[in-house]
């Protein structure tokens, strides 16, 4: 047998496994994952044990938040990705949805509304249960960035077999979650985690990205006076804009207390590189977008733009 059938064996060899490793429903997930929760197909643990730098491993706990009415989901330090099936036939094309919530808890609610757009269109979602709370001693993305990688390379493994392209794997992300797009997107590159197995040798780079309302992107510090602004901030490093940053489209209100100049700083960066790049920005809209009049339908919008890329 030569190396690349070898290759295969391994890593289809470690997909069997991970079949093993589907894991049954939280409590409260059909009420937080709403009319989708039918939709749901398969949970897929991203580590075959603990976690990069995890001392134990939880799934965490969904739970309502009265305050916001929405549900949220809670302390996880055991990451995973729940599949989606699409409307329909399905098309071969793969988006992982990233929530937000300051890298604390993962806004449940919002994300499932706003997936219903990719999934009517017949594109499979996976949704990322990466690591919250942030953890401490550590970039508050760092465990959530080595669980958006890992997770990118499970997508790709599983590709055959769920139905989608390897190549045609693009993630959409809310606030933090846009964040984490963002920079799996534009720093695919790095290597974040020693190797696990063999689904570490496949790449970990996305084929394109939506970040919505992104926060944490720019060098304003986030309670400085020019924080509301973006006033003369550049974008962090951490976003490197590597060989494999694919075409992107950021969606923001002008009015968010994230600085929509992330937003324009992320489509300054990638027009300079000549990497098709679309960018919404909203007037008098704040973090969240909600529903005025000149937004209305904005998911259909990113649906219009994976169209147009060809995905």
């Amino acid at each position: 047998m030569n190396r690349l059938g070898l290759s295969v064996v391994v890593v289809v060899a470690a997909v069997s496994a991970w079949a093993q490793a589907e894991v049954s429903a939280l409590e409260n997930e059909d009420k937080a994952y709403g009319a989708l929760h039918e939709r749901i197909v398969a949970r897929i643990r991203l580590w075959p044990g603990l976690a990069p730098h995890e001392t134990e491993c939880s799934r965490g706990r969904f739970a309502y938040d009265a305050k916001r009415k929405v549900w949220r989901r809670y302390d996880v330090s055991c990451p995973e990705v729940v599949i989606l099936r699409p409307t329909g036939t399905p098309r071969d094309t793969m988006v992982v949805v990233m929530p937000g919530g300051g890298y604390q808890t993962q806004h449940t609610g919002h994300i499932c509304r706003d997936s219903k757009p990719i999934l009517d269109s017949g594109r499979w979602v996976a949704v990322l249960h990466y690591r919250i709370p942030r953890r401490a001693g550590r970039n508050i993305y760092d465990a959530p960035r080595e669980d958006g990688a890992r997770a990118v390379r499970i997508l790709r493994a599983n590709a055959a077999k769920y139905g989608w392209s390897p190549e045609k794997i693009g993630a959409i992300g809310f606030s933090a979650g846009a964040h984490l797009a963002a920079i799996s997107a534009t720093s695919s590159q790095d290597v974040l985690y020693d190797r696990v197995d063999a689904v570490d040798d496949l790449p970990a780079h996305l084929n394109f990205a939506v970040p919505v309302y992104p926060a944490y992107v720019l060098d304003d510090g986030k309670d400085s006076p020019n924080a509301r602004r973006g006033d003369g901030a550049a974008i962090l490093p951490e976003f490197k804009f590597d060989a494999k940053t694919p075409p992107m489209f950021m969606l923001h209100g002008d009015r968010d207390n994230y600085s929509p100049m992330a937003s324009v700083a992320i489509y300054t960066e990638l027009h300079k590189r000549k990497i098709p790049a679309q960018l919404f920005i909203y007037a008098n809209v704040a973090h969240g977008l909600g529903d005025k009049v000149n937004v209305k339908g904005w998911q259909q919008r990113i649906v219009d733009w994976i169209v147009s890329i060809g995905f």
